[in-house]
């Protein structure tokens, strides 16, 4: 008998444990984004996460009555983490795209960024209609929309797929490869850290779209509330003061090459 009762005080216990995990994880909103990309996702001197995606995380999850936690993962790791449950939603410069639309949901828009791309001086490229071509060799990070894009829009050439965004671009700059294919923001500053070896071609390429809010499949009522967000984000001074906070010299950079600004 006393055993049965112990087993009924542990198994209430457990019960009331489990649902104060629960209850506490439905106030946490975890938020992935590789902390390798400034100055929208990066990390501080004390090592911190900070940057535009992680305040405009931080807005969010005070639009929703949510803590946030940003959990740094590595970019082609942060779809699985989220099909897993390891975070609840992806905010990290991810461009909306057919492919990953089979698997996550995005919410509207964020952004408008395209697609450019950093050339080797001596490369045959010129143009975005140059890259279909098996003499091009296109290095791309691995899981970004750069290699996604390749993949589909130029299949003839020679692609490269590479961890780190760094490693990719060194390629471009050493003449290992003829194209580095990447959002203009990290175009500009890539050619400014290789003006000698590279050029910028500053033509977006087509069939692009913005950045999305990832989140899995069928979450219609937190899609609704995040499209929700960005609307109110866009009018009610939130996109002004993160520009102001991270964004100012890097929209002067843009005007000064003739580019509209997509944040």
């Amino acid at each position: 008998m006393k055993k049965i009762i112990v087993i009924m005080i542990l198994g209430v216990l457990v019960l009331a444990l489990t649902g104060c995990q629960s209850e506490g994880s439905d106030d946490v909103l975890k938020v992935g984004m590789e902390l390798k990309y400034p100055p929208f996702e990066t990390k501080n001197e004390s090592g911190e996460p900070t940057g535009v995606s992680v305040r405009l995380a931080e807005k969010l999850g005070e639009y929703l009555g949510k803590e946030v936690e940003i959990v740094d993962t590595a970019y082609s790791s942060l779809i699985p983490a989220l099909e897993q449950g390891n975070i609840d939603i992806i905010i990290s410069s991810m461009t909306i795209t057919p492919i990953r639309e089979e698997v996550v949901d995005f919410s509207i828009p964020y952004t408008n960024s395209q697609l450019m791309m950093l050339v080797h001086k001596d490369s045959i490229v010129e143009s975005p209609a140059d890259l279909n071509n098996p003499d091009v060799i296109i290095a791309s990070k691995t899981g970004t929309i750069g290699a996604l894009w390749a993949a589909e829009n130029a299949p003839l050439a020679q692609i490269s797929n590479i961890e780190e965004e760094a490693s990719a671009v060194l390629e471009v700059a050493q003449g290992k490869a003829d194209v580095f294919i990447y959002d203009p923001l990290s175009i500009i500053r890539h050619n400014e850290n290789y003006p000698d070896t590279t050029r910028a071609i500053l033509e977006p390429l087509p069939n692009t779209k913005g950045w999305g809010i990832a989140m899995r499949k069928g979450e219609t009522e937190l899609k609704e509330k995040i499209d929700a967000f960005i609307e109110k984000a866009k009018t009610d001074g939130t996109y002004e003061s993160i520009r102001e906070e991270f964004l100012l010299d890097k929209i002067k950079e843009f005007e000064d090459y003739g580019l509209e600004f997509f944040f």
